[in-house]
């Protein structure tokens, strides 16, 4: 009987937010921790219609993980079959690796040239997830091939660079408008308001299309509120960690490190600083020679490979005659210089070096003579360096401290030159210095020019048994690294949105250890006016020896200052610096090559703040006390506690559906819950011990219109005299289904609707469901309902209605009528009208005489010809009846010539009958290889006849039509010669053996 039991599980696991997200895992995927604040989001989602969200949490708090629950949710429930992931380019590994954790199909689109392809495939599998950049979904022509498939499901990730007046929102727009009343759609940001709010409100406009496109109207508190819990939820680190009750997110140390520097290195960087400063002090901001001298800087403060490359191709090219347009410059600083890495538009790059190279063949021609030449002198001093970088001495040293420590260590640059640098010099410096030999299991690389297989591998490898990763940010932008605790920058961010987001790599969910991140910066001028004009002034970061560092933490370098991550950015201004809109990371490099770095403190400051200030205006984050409260109520006290949940799940495993112990169980919730089934027909069940009766309905949320049903949510009933005694939901209804099931149980039959407590109980059900389950409704309603006329053309959410459904009654009934009840249904014992003394039931012994062989026992061998009898004269009667006495027809017994015990010849027609006869009240029988052949030979003229309780005189007698197909038909003959069709009361099952034993219960 393990259908109903799993079809119990299945309907708990998919409807409680809490206990889908220990099924969401794939069997070969990474095991996904759930965590409280990710059940508020997928409770949303179960019930609106259509999910319309901006899941706006800060960084690391698993917005793709939230996001691709919600997606398996509509696939499992709502039919969801293409669903379409816009993403910045760099994220497509990420979403791909995710996507397969959760057992999705991802289709990866690389370029232009796979579209068309790909979106036949999907539409001809009729499902998958196309995982895309919207940089190259935005184009023409592939816009038009995205925008002619009907998707189910759209999720933009990193939305807030879907900017009002772009491409990007366009494209989105018609998206979403043409599908908007059925689509659903999911934006992911940690940044949703970038201080502009016209910008913010045409994004939430997307997700409400029937809203007003007169922005100044709906920048108001009264509109923001009814967003917050509708179409917007953001929760906090420390929201999590209240909600966990523990320390999800340790501390996190950040450590700016002064790396004391030769001559030879001292002397280069101050060259530059001249030469650099020399090019652009007669130029414009946005000229070609500043656009070089930004890169130059940037490239220098990477690595002297990056640095002298860089040099190098630029006196190449300084020499040709063809020049790019001035104009492009524009152009490329907004695509390479953003707040963020997934701002950068790299489309028609693998990594921004290709974007340098690009820029410097089509501008290095503006350079006059004087500042080539320059620039090779700047070249023959970067070469005298030769292989002492001291640099990458300290951070070798850094590195070998925490692999001492078995810590996992990664290690970011910008560029892939340097990366390359880095895994020619990095491990021989650690051999050499610190006695650290790496194998090529011990360090992984990642860059944006390898294939989605070799990123998978080295990401693989790096888990598994990995020491060290070294990476670009935008091989490893959005990659969830926290199986390393340590991270290294090896050249200091210009943006503190970008050390925000490398650092929120390791320091995320599921990150057991303290972090520490560190940036190097030279004691050179140049690197030492950024640390004094920017770090500093922007940073709550003091020498590490005057703040008290922790016991054996060594301070690395020249001069350490350290600070906690969580508490980083300064709140004011410091005194000396000036307001201006939000700097760019191309004008602070400019302005520290100029030296009027001083003054942009105060904007960085200002920008941070405005953003923290306008986000929580917009979008106040959650707290603990509200997530909880909403959770509350659809899920039961014992659901917050996830070891319980799983120690339940392992008890409903092994007791009720009889699963061997396994030391991980979530490969085999998935499965349940991937390939289970419902409860199609609602029936009763026996337990074999006095247990009361208990009802299980499935309360379900429909669209009031079409009937679509949304979600559903089972409930366990044990009744009382006067109704209902106590409810179970959740965790507490699998405990207590587990505890009844633990006895003997069986299937009595189809449940009957004859009860007229039953509408009592469905009364008090819908009044639960409507105060309790679904009173989160109660906003969606309030949204649709309460926004001035003047704010919105239509409502947005449809309507819903609850519905409530008795799918199964257990009931506990005496010893002597289950000991009946396992061999025959219910319904067929009320059909024949029988009572206890009425039948005889199977004796232990001649259960195993029928199951194990057929030995030509006395009471056998009786039973099988009383049975021919039986059958021979019951077709004698029937064909008397249909063609007279004197007809031609002829009833004659072949059991000892034939497959088949047997013959009835009529007129037009023959029928071949098998005969199996039981004292007890049994209705099993055992067919040879032979016999069944011949069965299946001749299924259309092919009867079976079992004859049981032949030891009482009240004969059960059913004829099988068809026995071994599907489709077959089943009768009870009743004393008085009436068949009454009983096929859907009993339940067939068929076993081989050396003869195939049929039974029917």
């Amino acid at each position: 009987m393990t259908d109903v039991e799993k079809a119990i599980l299945r309907d708990v696991l998919l409807h409680s937010p809490a206990l889908f997200y220990t099924s969401l895992t794939a069997p070969t995927g990474r095991p996904i921790d759930p965590f409280k604040h990710q059940f508020q989001s997928l409770y949303h989602a179960m019930v609106s219609h259509p999910v319309r969200m901006l899941i706006a949490d800060e960084i690391g708090l698993g917005k793709t993980v939230q996001a691709l629950a919600i997606a398996r949710y509509l696939e499992l429930q709502r039919g969801a079959r293409k669903i379409l992931v816009l993403v910045p380019k760099i994220l497509r590994e990420q979403w791909k690796m995710e996507i397969k954790r959760v057992g999705g199909v991802p289709w990866v689109i690389h370029s232009g040239g796979e579209v068309r392809n790909v979106l036949n495939a999907v539409r001809n599998a009729g499902r998958g997830y196309v995982v895309v950049s919207i940089d190259l979904a935005k184009r023409p022509p592939h816009r038009e091939e995205f925008l002619g498939v009907n998707w189910d499901l759209v999720i933009i990730d990193e939305a807030h660079n879907v900017t009002l007046g772009t491409q990007r929102f366009d494209f989105v727009r018609e998206l979403i408008g043409k599908g908007w009343n059925r689509l659903n759609v999911l934006l992911l940001s940690a940044t949703p308001h970038r201080g502009n709010p016209k910008d913010y409100l045409a994004r939430i406009s997307l997700l409400d299309p029937t809203l007003t496109p007169l922005y100044p109207r709906l920048d108001d508190p009264h509109f923001y509120g009814k967003t917050h819990g509708t179409l917007v939820l953001r929760r906090t680190k420390k929201t999590v960690n209240e909600l966990e009750g523990r320390e999800v997110f340790k501390k996190c140390d950040f450590n700016a490190v002064v790396v004391e520097i030769t001559e030879a290195e001292r002397l280069f960087f101050r060259e530059l600083q001249n030469v650099l400063f020399e090019m652009i002090k007669n130029s414009r901001e946005n000229s070609p020679e500043a656009l070089l001298a930004v890169l130059l800087r940037k490239r220098a403060a990477s690595s002297y490979g990056a640095a002298l490359k860089t040099i190098s191709k630029i006196a190449e090219s300084a020499n040709t005659e063809r020049k790019g347009r001035a104009e492009k410059v524009s152009k490329y600083i907004q695509s390479l210089f953003g707040l963020g890495y997934d701002e950068m538009e790299l489309e028609e790059f693998n990594e921004i070096d290709d974007a340098v190279e690009k820029i410097i063949e089509e501008y290095s021609p503006f350079l006059d003579e004087g500042q080539k030449a320059a620039l090779r002198k700047i070249l023959r001093l970067g070469e005298r360096i030769g292989e002492r970088d001291s640099k990458l001495e300290m951070v070798a040293g850094v590195v070998a401290y925490h692999l001492k420590k078995g810590e996992k260590v990664i290690v970011f640059t910008e560029f892939k030159d340097t990366l390359d640098y880095l895994t020619k010099r990095l491990p021989k410096v650690l051999a050499e210095k610190h006695r650290i030999h790496l194998s090529r299991e011990d360090i992984s690389f990642l860059h944006g020019g390898m294939s989605s297989n070799d990123i998978e591998e080295g990401m693989a490898r790096f888990e598994k048994r990995g020491k060290l990763l070294i990476s670009t940010d935008v091989a490893s932008e959005g990659l969830n690294l926290q199986v390393a605790s340590v991270l290294i920058n090896y050249e200091a961010p210009w943006s503190p949105i970008k050390l925000e987001q490398r650092v929120g790599r390791i320091w995320r969910l599921s990150q057991p250890r303290e972090t520490t991140a560190y940036t190097f910066f030279l004691a050179a001028e140049t690197d030492l006016y950024v640390l004094e004009n920017l770090y500093q002034k922007i940073m709550n970061i003091a020498d590490a020896l005057g703040s008290g560092p922790k016991l054996g933490r060594p301070i690395f370098g020249q001069r350490m200052l350290s600070g906690d991550f969580e508490h980083l950015w300064k709140e004011e201004p410091v005194e000396g610096t000036f307001e201006r809109e939000k700097p760019s990371e191309y004008e602070l490099v400019l302005a520290s090559i100029k030296r009027e770095l001083s003054g942009y403190a105060g904007a960085i400051i200002n920008t941070l703040k405005s953003l923290r200030q306008n986000i929580e205006k917009v979008v106040p984050p959650d707290t603990a006390d509200q997530v909880r409260k909403g959770l509350e109520s659809i899920l039961s006290p014992r659901d917050f506690d996830s070891n319980f949940i799983y120690e339940v799940l392992e008890g409903y495993l092994e007791i009720v559906l009889k699963k061997p112990s396994v030391p991980e169980i979530r490969p085999l919730l998935y499965r349940i819950l991937e390939n289970g089934k419902d409860v199609e027909t609602p029936l009763r069940i026996g337990v074999n011990k006095k247990v009361g009766e208990y009802r299980l309905y499935s309360i379900r949320l429909v669209d009031s219109e079409s009937g679509e049903e949304l979600h559903r949510y089972p409930v366990l009933v044990k009744t009382g005299k006067s109704g209902i005694k106590k409810v179970f939901y959740g965790t507490e209804l699998l405990m207590e289904i587990t505890k009844i099931l633990s006895n003997e149980h069986l299937i009595l039959g189809p449940l009957r609707r004859d009860d007229p407590n039953g509408i009592h109980i469905e009364g008090k059900l819908m009044t639960l469901a409507r105060d309790r389950f679904y009173n989160i409704k109660s906003k969606y309603r309030d949204y649709d309902t309460q926004l001035r006329r003047k704010l919105r053309k239509r409502p947005l959410f449809k309507e819903t209605k609850i519905l409530v459904k008795e799918l199964v009654r257990i009931e506990g009934i005496t010893e002597g009528r289950f000991a009946i009840l396992k061999h025959v249904p219910q319904g067929l014992i009320e059909l024949y009208g029988l009572g206890e003394n009425d039948i005889e039931i199977p004796t232990k012994e001649y259960e195993n005489i029928v199951e194990r062989n057929f030995v030509p026992l006395k009471d056998i061998l009786e039973s099988e010809q009383r049975a021919m009898g039986i059958v021979m004269e019951l077709e004698r009667r029937r064909l008397e009846q249909e063609y007279g006495l004197n007809g031609d027809w002829k009833v004659e017994d072949v059991s000892l010539r034939e497959h088949y015990d047997i013959k009835v010849t009529e007129p037009e027609n023959e029928r071949y009958i098998e005969v199996k006869g039981h004292k007890p009240l049994i209705l099993t029988a055992e067919i040879t290889s032979a016999e069944y052949e011949f069965a299946r030979a001749h299924r259309d003229r092919y009867w079976l006849y079992i004859v049981a309780n032949l030891g009482k005189n009240r004969p059960v007698i059913l004829k099988v039509f068809r026995p071994f197909e599907d489709k077959r038909k089943i009768y009870a003959v009743l004393e008085d010669g009436r068949e009454v069709d009983v096929t859907t009361e009993v339940t067939v099952h068929t076993r081989e053996k050396t003869r195939r034993v049929i039974s029917l219960k």
